[in-house]
């Protein structure tokens, strides 16, 4: 069976970025049980990573529609920010009364 390079690629990249959210929440419960970690800061970049995201999902899906193309971009960058929503609330329930204590 021959593939296309494009195939490939696409074929590739949906791979990582739907991976890509696995490995950082094994990373993060790793650090966890390993460390002592404040959940604020990583929430914060997780958030922000998440929308960043989305912001890069939206016009990739539009430009494949656009081109007349399946847009695998955009569905990949969608799915790598609907994954990082899985971490970001597994801290929430984590270390749900650190977040909540006064400073």
């Amino acid at each position: 069976m021959n593939i296309d390079s494009s195939k490939l690629l696409a074929i590739e990249t949906c791979s990582v970025f739907s991976v890509l959210p696995h490995i950082i929440w094994l990373a993060l419960y790793g650090a966890s049980r390993r460390w002592p970690i404040d959940p604020r800061p990583v929430l914060k970049w997780l958030r922000i990573l998440r929308w960043v995201g989305w912001g890069i999902a939206i016009p990739l899906g539009l430009l494949g529609l656009a081109r007349n193309q399946f847009p695998i971009y955009g569905l990949a960058m969608s799915t790598f920010s609907i994954g990082l929503s899985f971490p970001e609330s597994w801290l929430k329930r984590r270390f749900a009364s650190d977040l909540f204590k006064p400073r």
